[in-house]
């Protein structure tokens, strides 16, 4: 690992947290943190490559090598900013103490079971957070010391422990279970390390990947000059949930919503026929389930913050997603048994050379930062059963999406329920207890929205390391870990300048910050609510839904390893549900549809020579996002567009 690439990557940590929170807190432009492959880092990497290329032909530009460190370090870097992390981390250690009144008796409810040290307690700080302070006055520092020192603690050991998991899994992943890493393949293809011709020199002189490339980015430009006179009519392409079209397929049925999103097109075009056929098949049917169960008036209830569309088939499918990730790690049994067995033992069994750290300091790390997170949230007043479930959820979450966005390529990705909402049913509020509620309602800092954190980026780390030279390779891990830190650093310090000294945080225009119910403060009021409900049980009706689809996800895998051809992949079932998926599914169904069609009647070589066409319309729409940006920065600057989505 070069020094320059090291400065750069880390420059790029930094800055790839630090440009979309001006985008979306400051200009009210568009946001980087949907994707499990973040806008964030994207655009300012492609622009590197670009600006590369020139010096490249001169002999002093990056090698590939240096390249794909940049891409390691942001990669993990880039799930810092946003709803990824810092917002709902700042929204939810701030909002109990500002937001309490004597209306809704948080002070109470809340406040008076929640661990001082970690939240800002001081409510003149929390004031001058959300409204800004007055000229002249200083940000109360000390009153962030606390909370900043145990979370820092408790998130890096998040990190750290998921950065083990899939160290100890890469091989299993990689190698004995042939899992194809598209996301990581293709990073693999531009910055040349691979050796191929797919490098973004080689794309540009593509026809093809031209014609994918202005496709889209005309439609945003037209779109863009918009904004400028009103007399030019916008062009009224769904290719987010901003602009998706709503189709009611009958009373009582949910709505399937179209959309054409060029990034989910582009990435899906590389997923496995059988996984796309089965994301789109099992959301219809989930459409229909839904749809049938109203009509005949039969419901388990509403469903929780950041699950599924209903609560039957979120649960069904989180049953299924617990099976998938059980029997994927029953499958590693020999693999993982012989790692165990070397870590303990230090008889060498399997070579771990090629691997970011040696298997028995990734063992002894996962274990000791396992410990260390389970005592600090028993620390914090949670309950052993509860805290177990917590993890539990947890880990199948955290396993379970690293897994399938390997195998598929997927990044737009979401679980069908949180980890929260499976440990609240299974105990209830008369269960766990209040404190056990409130030490549950802090998870939310690093786990909401059911997209997991960090985890899906560092799965591909292992693998890209694969391609670095093996006596620089252990280099990668710290300085990973060191963007994360930097990264954070970066995006918390911003917010906290801007909150303070800026507009106040209440006015950044985001859910963590401006009280809403799916934002920080919805989180707080959803669980002082059960609090004083007080009589919240196990839902047996929702772990039943969980056993049905555990029952239903095993019957497919047998069908897989039984009969070879079953067209039916699990992983569809798994996340059918999600919202997130509602607004991607006809763009997978695109893909799936077309990348049928040129393998009938074209082959493998019309496959592959189409290729650019879809990379083509990736490119075209972070070239757009990042134009918009621009565009609002300096011309609309604090009354942005916003154009990225999923």
């Amino acid at each position: 690992m070069s020094p320059r690439a090291l400065l750069i990557g880390l420059a790029m940590a930094v800055w790839a947290n630090v440009w979309p929170a001006y985008s979306s807190l400051i200009a009210h432009s568009s946001r980087a943190d949907y994707s499990h492959l973040s806008v964030a880092l994207l655009i300012p990497l492609i622009g590197i490559m670009a600006l590369n290329l020139p010096w490249s032909r001169k002999g002093k530009g990056l090698t590939s090598s240096e390249l794909l460190t940049i891409c390691c370090i942001g990669m993990v870097a880039a799930t810092m900013q946003g709803e990824w992390l810092s917002g709902y981390l700042l929204g939810v250690v701030t909002a109990p103490t500002y937001f309490a009144t004597n209306e809704n008796r948080w002070a109470e409810v809340l406040l008076e079971r929640m661990p001082s040290w970690a939240i800002v307690d001081d409510r003149s700080a929390t004031t001058g957070f959300y409204e800004s302070l007055f000229e002249g006055q200083s940000i109360p520092w000390s009153a962030w010391v606390s909370p900043f020192f145990w979370w820092s603690g408790f998130l890096g050991s998040v990190l750290l422990v998921s950065f083990c998991m899939v160290t100890i899994l890469r091989k299993q992943w990689m190698e004995n279970g042939r899992l194809a890493f598209p996301v990581a393949s293709a990073i693999l293809e531009l910055t040349g390390v691979s050796g191929s011709t797919g490098t973004l020199s080689t794309l540009v002189r593509s026809r093809l990947f031209r014609i994918g490339f202005w496709i889209v980015l005309i439609i945003f430009i037209w779109n863009i000059a918009t904004w400028f006179s009103k007399a030019i009519p916008p062009l009224d392409i769904p290719m987010t949930v901003l602009s998706r079209k709503v189709i009611r397929i009958g009373k009582g049925f949910p709505y399937f919503a179209f959309s054409v999103h060029p990034m989910t097109i582009a990435f899906a075009y590389f997923t496995k026929s059988d996984v796309l056929l089965s994301i789109w098949a099992f959301h219809l049917l989930a459409i229909l389930q839904v749809g049938i169960f109203n009509r005949i008036g039969f419901s388990i209830g509403s469903s929780d913050m950041w699950c599924s569309f209903d609560p039957s088939i979120g649960w069904q499918s989180f049953g299924g997603l617990s099976v998938f990730v059980v029997w994927g790690l029953w499958i590693a049994r020999h693999h993982l048994t012989k790692v165990f067995r070397q870590a303990f033992t230090g008889r060498r069994e399997l070579d771990d050379s090629d691997e970011l750290m040696k298997y028995r300091t990734a063992v002894f790390l996962m274990l000791a930062g396992c410990i260390y997170l389970v005592l600090w949230l028993y620390r914090a007043g949670m309950g052993w059963g509860p805290l177990l479930a917590f993890w539990f959820g947890t880990l199948i979450l955290y396993l379970g999406l690293a897994r399938i966005i390997v195998e598929s390529g997927l990044v737009y990705l979401r679980g069908p329920i949180t980890a929260q909402a499976f440990a609240w049913h299974l105990f209830g509020i008369s269960g766990m207890g209040p404190s056990s509620a409130v030490a549950m309602g802090l998870t939310y800092t690093f786990f909401c929205d059911a997209k997991t954190w960090g985890i899906t980026a560092l799965a591909h780390i292992p693998r890209l390391g694969i391609a670095m030279e093996r006596d620089r390779r252990r280099l990668l891990a710290p300085s990973v870990l060191l963007g994360g830190f930097l990264g954070a650093i970066a995006i918390i310090g911003f917010i906290l300048l801007q909150g303070y000294h800026g507009v106040g945080s209440y006015n950044f225009g985001v859910v963590s910050f401006n009280g809403s119910n799916d934002g920080a403060v919805g989180i707080w009021r959803y669980t002082a609510d059960r609090i004083q409900q007080g009589d919240l049980g196990t839902d047996w009706n929702r772990v039943q839904f969980l056993a049905i689809g555990a029952a239903f996800t095993g019957l497919m895998l047998y069908l897989r390893y039984r009969f070879p051809g079953f067209p039916i992949n699990p992983i569809g079932f798994t996340i059918s549900a999600s919202n997130v998926l509602r607004s991607t599914v006809t763009s997978i169904f695109i893909a799936w549809l077309t990348k049928s069609l040129i393998l009938k009647f074209g082959g493998l070589n019309s496959y592959r020579r189409m290729a650019p066409l879809f990379l083509g319309l990736f490119m075209g729409y972070l070239a757009g996002v990042g134009l918009g940006v621009v565009v609002d920065v300096i011309w609309f600057n604090g009354n942005g567009h916003k154009l990225n989505d999923w």
